[in-house]
């Protein structure tokens, strides 16, 4: 086995164990993981367009402002449709800047981004606390993304010949994205059996959203990561990088995943 992959292996476990503890035990743990999440992603994430933003009182007035918001959400559901809405709305705007600008609005507006690329969807998360699908989502989704990387990883490997998207990441093949959308699609199964809060339709919708917008997501990242000229977004986690690199997918897919379930199951 390669050295590489067996670090990550081994990084996936030692940060994986307590991870999937956090998120499986109750809803409590898997509120202060996303709370964890909010603070270690948004801080790697100012970090990387600011440096040290010990030294910025604007870099630290968003870190505010994202914690406060989060704060805001756990105790204010009525806003939800509005805040969706402007979340969506975001991601299809760096969609377009995926495709269409040179720059990455990631690295031109790194303190508006902060809020809306990453605090809104972790926020909209928060919302779900009292509602009956909070674990559902959250643990579905999480792992639904693992399925997706997983599988786009290891089929690329095996049989990827045609680049994705060259330009942003020249090692993603459209045979490892089709083979990740395949997989997560028939990983939606088990969720439907076991949450059976959603019809087998919901959650096939649910698998391809995150495997389309999650991909997406993790594009978006590239080209921001290769727009600042650095190759992994931290070295926290050894052969996976930084937390926003782990968690790219899963905060960009969260608002298109929660539109889905507003428009098909109104709860």
């Amino acid at each position: 086995m390669a050295s590489g992959l067996q670090q990550r292996i081994k990084t996936a476990i030692i940060i994986g164990i307590p991870i999937l503890f956090l998120v499986l035990f109750n809803d409590l743990t898997r509120l202060i993981f996303i709370g964890l999440l909010v603070i270690l992603i948004s801080y790697e994430y100012l970090s990387l367009n600011i440096g040290d933003i010990k030294k910025s009182p604007t870099a630290i007035l968003s870190f505010i402002i994202g914690l406060i918001t989060i704060f805001a959400f756990y105790n204010n559901g009525d806003s939800y449709g509005a805040i969706l809405a402007m979340s969506v709305v975001c991601n299809l705007i760096l969609i377009y800047d995926l495709y269409y600008r040179e720059k990455s609005l990631l690295q031109d507006k790194p303190l508006i981004f902060n809020i809306f690329y990453i605090v809104l969807p972790l926020g909209l998360l928060v919302q779900h606390y009292f509602k009956p699908n909070f674990s559902a989502i959250l643990i579905s989704t999480l792992l639904l993304i693992w399925v997706s990387d997983i599988g786009a990883y290891f089929v690329g490997k095996s049989t990827g010949k045609r680049k994705l998207f060259p330009r942003v990441s020249p090692g993603k093949t459209w045979e490892g994205f089709l083979g990740a959308g395949l997989l997560t699609t028939l990983f939606s199964y088990f969720f439907f059996s076991y949450f059976k809060i959603f019809n087998i339709q919901t959650w096939a919708l649910i698998a391809l959203t995150v495997w389309l917008f999650g991909s997406i997501g993790d594009l978006v990242e590239s080209k921001f990561k290769r727009k600042i000229g650095i190759k992994d977004s931290g070295n926290i986690l050894p052969g996976h990088g930084g937390f926003l690199d782990r968690f790219d997918g899963f905060i960009f897919c969260i608002p298109f995943v929660l539109l889905v379930i507003y428009l098909f199951e109104k709860i």
